[in-house]
């Protein structure tokens, strides 16, 4: 693969906004084939049938961090991709259900505020790696679940052809793609 740089950027208009609005889940093994990338834009066209399941985090407790890791020693990079959610509401489904994603391999998708979606862990899958399952001291303290998602890439999250939010919902444009708990 060649190292060659092929533009730069200049300053964009501030118009950008931070956060993630929803996730979601399902596991790797159902997107471990099926997947297409588009070879001029470089975003996903194409994923196979499937249920994925929407998680809506708490308000501004969603996140997404990509963090490249360089070893220039050893010549090596890689990318880990980390989701942050918070859920409110300890709950014996939800206990039930993030037992299940404890132990799963996944393949999360990530919608951003501004109405991307990127794909996590889409090679070698995400595995929840960290969380608080907790009712706080105080009653303004979180009844609730703090989870950490995490992937280790070759490359960053790739992100998913766009849909038009004014017209479509998440993944309507993907035609094999259920959303449950649907919109």
């Amino acid at each position: 693969m060649a190292c060659n740089l092929t533009k730069g950027f200049t300053l964009d208009c501030n118009e950008g906004i931070g956060g993630v609005k929803e996730i979601f889940f399902q596991k790797w093994s159902n997107f471990a084939t099926g997947v297409t990338i588009d070879g001029t834009t470089g975003v996903i066209d194409g994923l196979p049938t499937t249920t994925i399941y929407r998680y809506q985090p708490n308000r501004n407790t969603g996140a997404l961090t990509v963090t490249p890791t360089v070893n220039l020693e050893n010549g090596t990079l890689y990318y880990v991709q980390t989701v942050e959610l918070t859920l409110n509401k300890l709950s014996p489904d939800k206990k039930l259900e993030l037992e299940s994603l404890a132990k799963a391999k996944l393949a999360v998708f990530v919608r951003l505020f501004d109405d991307q979606i990127v794909m996590v862990g889409r090679t070698d899958g995400a595995f929840l790696t960290a969380g608080t399952y907790a009712s706080g001291k105080a009653k303004g303290d979180l009844n609730g679940y703090q989870i950490t998602i995490t992937a280790e890439e070759q490359s960053q999250p790739e992100f998913l052809d766009a849909y038009d939010p004014k017209s479509e919902t998440p993944f309507e444009n993907f035609a094999g793609i259920t959303v449950n708990p649907a919109y």
